[in-house]
């Protein structure tokens, strides 16, 4: 029984030893951190300290190689290079400035680009029409078109390309049908092809939609009436969205976006000048 109990002693003094480590390797731990947030506080007790003795020069040199969002983040390495990003901003605020107006001038031109060009009256119509074809599918048409065990190639194809471009995740491939199948089974399966958003389809959807030129509307009404209206309004989308004056019209979007970003990012820096 002494035995025990001298054991047992023995154990608990162990753990105290262990457990007073822990406390003192926390407080070595504190006592770092303070010693860091001092010496960022306080500069000149930073002799240790190699980007203390870098002149203000080559900081700027190490700037040049850096984005805004670098440039800003290097502001946290030391008080002194919170200072040299600070002088650098007014530099960085006018190549910003002369890229906007850049932008502005390219924006200008794409727009007389677009006016020369036309409009693409035509193919709004076209989808419109195409549309309009489709809120006129019944659900016994979506129900004859889904019970299909294995649809004819053509169908199945056209069907592949409506569920990719309302998924761009979707894998188009052969034997696919069961795939296609839990789209068909929505119960809003055409009013989400009625709905989509044709400027979200990307380029890579686009060059896998072009395979619908390929397919005869003639074809697809012999074998489904469902398929050919949405192989119409397949054919509807892909040569709105390859219309030139869609394509600048869309370029012309994408450059406003960035401007306006661009914009706020000088109104940031400005402030942090004047701070």
């Amino acid at each position: 029984m002494l035995q025990t109990l001298s054991t047992e002693l023995n154990n608990m003094q162990s753990k105290s030893k262990q457990q007073d480590q822990r406390i003192e390797n926390l407080y070595i731990s504190f006592q770092e951190i303070y010693q860091i947030q001092n010496n960022l506080n306080n500069p000149g007790s930073t002799k240790h300290n190699m980007l203390y003795q870098v002149r203000p020069e080559v900081f700027n040199q190490i700037l040049i190689f850096l984005d805004i969002k670098q440039i800003l983040q290097f502001r946290l390495v030391s008080r002194r290079a919170k200072e040299t990003v600070k002088q650098m901003l007014p530099k960085q605020i006018h190549n910003l400035q002369k890229l906007i107006e850049e932008q502005q001038n390219e924006i200008q031109i794409k727009i007389q680009s677009a006016q020369q060009a036309g409009n693409n009256q035509d193919q709004k119509q076209g989808l419109q029409a195409a549309l309009d074809g489709l809120s006129r599918i019944t659900k016994a048409g979506i129900v004859e078109l889904k019970s299909f065990a294995r649809p004819p190639e053509l169908v199945e194809k056209i069907i592949n390309l409506i569920c990719l471009v309302l998924d761009p995740t979707f894998k188009i491939q052969k034997d696919n049908w069961k795939e296609c199948q839990k789209y068909l089974n929505q119960q809003n399966f055409i009013l989400l092809i009625i709905n989509l958003d044709i400027s979200s389809l990307s380029e890579k959807q686009l060059q896998q939609l072009e395979s619908v030129n390929s397919i005869s509307e003639q074809q697809a009404a012999a074998m489904s009436i469902v398929a050919t209206s949405i192989l119409i309004f397949l054919k509807a989308v892909l040569e709105l969205r390859q219309s030139q004056v869609y394509v600048t019209q869309n370029a012309i979007k994408q450059l406003e976006s960035k401007i306006k970003k661009e914009q706020k990012l000088v109104d940031k820096l400005g402030k942090i000048i004047h701070k």
